[in-house]
């Protein structure tokens, strides 16, 4: 498997999530459920003393499930997740089925605990096939997380009002504890092929990870060894790698599970920390949920990053097609004097006809037509070429996002979501939105950065559009001081020195920052804006955070030194 994407939950991990929960959580009472992915189901349990979330994914590149953190409310007025909470409703879940090596997980629920079943949650996490199935006490389906036409497959179609059937039987070997060297031996010689081969397609269970974990557990010198052909490996090496393969086996049946980390990327629920020289020792489901969280997030920040780049570089080549049309007609206006010239000479005739008369007005109304039309397309011209520098002020924006070295994934993420939703507002771009809850319309929003200069005093940094309006007119006073690279993109920076005054090392810091969070970052000297906040004029009818200013003064920014300053004086913000 490549490193960026999150690990494959195989079938050993989740044995091991579903171990835990067969001990602490059966039975619960099921309380609620949201839709936060269209892809993603969470579901609360509330137990005696305690409440239990799960996470289940049937998403193809990362089928999951999890014990999370209470998560944020969102998703609730999704279809599935209104259909699960009705149905399931003052309902006990009484029972957690899995069989062996498959991967199918049944819930099982009740009106209480002794009760019948009458209404079941499956959970199919099967790469591709991945899938979530709510059914009835008769296995008819209720709800599918995503409909199988007969179109799309003609050995299994999906669709509610059906009854569930199961999955197509898996026909390779099962693993046994007891089985010989030479008989596994045998069985994965058949076809000579890489051992990463063999064993995933003869014996059920076996995942691209778990040849990785094998291989890494057996410390057998040999790197790669299984990527090699099973003909050119020895005996002693294919020995070491069974003994890992039965410790595999005996943990897997016995439920002993642990969760470490290795090759600084990967995780294993079956091999111990001091095994493979591993400090990392963290709770089963608190290191699965910290592994997952942060890997997703990280996938989505890229995918997000790319979708904004996207964004601006079609929105950006929509705005220079326009500006160049402009520009044509602009040109093609010069002509007015051509056809007022072309008119003059119709009527300084000696005899002049009614139809010389009929074209020479024709030529003077299109010269005056021409004329007037050149100040309209001037002024089309400033509005294209204001486009464009606000594209690049958001492209500015988005490269600064680098410089947040002490900041979560989730306070990036919701920098660039308020970035997306900016930029679409601004040019009117429709994109998918996921649908938010009616109740989730006060959800928090990010904050500037916020610095102490040497001597105490505040700095500000904005880091959307939103931000830089708030601290320039919101959040600012009557003495504040207000620092922008000048004519480069950038971010507003303010210093806070309405409550005392700055010093010449307060006013260098501030300009340093002003000078690394703009577009101008690789320069060695920037030149800065200096502005009291009382000059500061918001433009009107321009977009937040354009501004206008009077009575400014120029000093020099040094981004290297700006950087240096962040890196020892941020502090984490949301």
């Amino acid at each position: 498997m490549q490193k960026g994407v999150p690990q494959i939950m195989d079938i050993t991990s989740i044995r091991s999530v579903l171990h835990y929960l067969t001990r602490n959580i059966l039975p619960t009472k099921f309380e609620t459920a949201q839709q936060p992915e269209p892809n993603t189901i969470q579901l609360c349990f509330r137990g005696v003393d305690s409440q239990t979330w799960l996470e289940v994914s049937w998403n193809g590149e990362s089928p999951r499930i999890l014990k999370i953190n209470k998560p944020e409310k969102i998703g609730r007025e999704s279809t599935l997740s209104k259909q699960i909470r009705y149905g399931l409703k003052y309902m006990a879940l009484i029972s957690i089925d899995q069989d062996d090596y498959e991967r199918v997980i049944k819930f099982g629920f009740a009106k209480k605990p002794g009760d019948e079943i009458s209404k079941y949650l499956i959970f199919e996490l099967m790469g591709k096939h991945s899938n979530i199935f709510y059914l009835d006490n008769k296995h008819k389906i209720i709800a599918v997380g995503k409909q199988i036409k007969s179109s799309q497959s003609s050995f299994r179609t999906i669709s509610t009002g059906s009854i569930y059937s199961d999955p197509p039987v898996n026909l390779k070997k099962q693993p046994k504890e007891d089985e010989s060297f030479q008989s596994w031996k045998e069985s994965i010689s058949t076809v000579p092929k890489s051992l990463k081969y063999c064993l995933i397609n003869t014996y059920q269970g076996v995942s691209p990870i778990l040849t990785k974990q094998l291989e890494i557990f057996s410390n057998t010198n040999e790197s790669e060894i299984m990527e090699k052909n099973i003909d050119l490996i020895n005996d002693a090496i294919l020995k070491e790698i069974f003994k890992s393969w039965k410790i595999w086996i005996n943990r897997f049946q016995n439920k002993n599970f642990y969760f470490s980390t290795f090759n600084n990327y990967f995780y294993s629920v079956w091999f111990l920390d001091k095994e493979i020289n591993c400090e990392n020792k963290i709770d089963l489901c608190t290191g699965l949920e910290n592994y997952y969280d942060h890997h997703l997030k990280q996938k989505k920040f890229e995918l997000l990053i790319k979708k904004v780049e996207g964004i601006i570089f079609k929105q950006t080549n929509n705005e220079k097609k326009n500006l160049n049309i402009q520009y044509d007609l602009l040109s093609n206006s010069e002509n007015y004097k051509i056809y007022k010239e072309k008119a003059d000479k119709i009527f300084t005739k000696s005899e002049i006809k009614k139809q010389d008369i009929i074209k020479g007005q024709k030529l003077y109304k299109k010269s005056k037509k021409l004329k007037r039309s050149r100040e309209l397309i001037k002024d089309r011209l400033n509005i294209y070429k204001t486009n464009i520098d606000r594209l690049d002020e958001f492209t500015t924006l988005l490269e600064n996002l680098n410089y947040l070295y002490k900041d979560e994934l989730f306070v990036k993420i919701k920098l660039l979501e308020e970035i997306l939703e900016e930029i679409c507002n601004e040019f009117n771009i429709n994109i998918k939105r996921q649908k938010e809850d009616k109740k989730n319309t006060s959800e928090i929003q990010s904050l500037p950065i916020q610095v102490d200069t040497p001597t105490g005093l505040k700095l500000q940094v904005g880091r959307n559009m939103r931000q830089n309006d708030l601290i320039s007119f919101k959040f600012s006073k009557k003495g504040d001081l207000w620092f922008h690279a000048q004519e480069s993109p950038g971010s507003h920076v303010v210093l806070k020195s309405s409550s005392q005054a700055a010093s010449e090392q307060d006013l260098q810091i501030a300009a340093d920052l002003a000078a690394l969070f703009s577009k101008a970052k690789r320069n060695i000297k920037v030149p800065i804006n200096l502005v009291k906040i009382k000059d500061l004029q918001k433009i009107k009818k321009g977009g937040p955070g354009c501004v206008s200013f009077k009575n400014g003064e120029i000093i020099w920014g040094n981004p290297t030194r700006g950087e240096d300053y962040i890196k020892k004086n941020l502090k984490t913000v949301i």
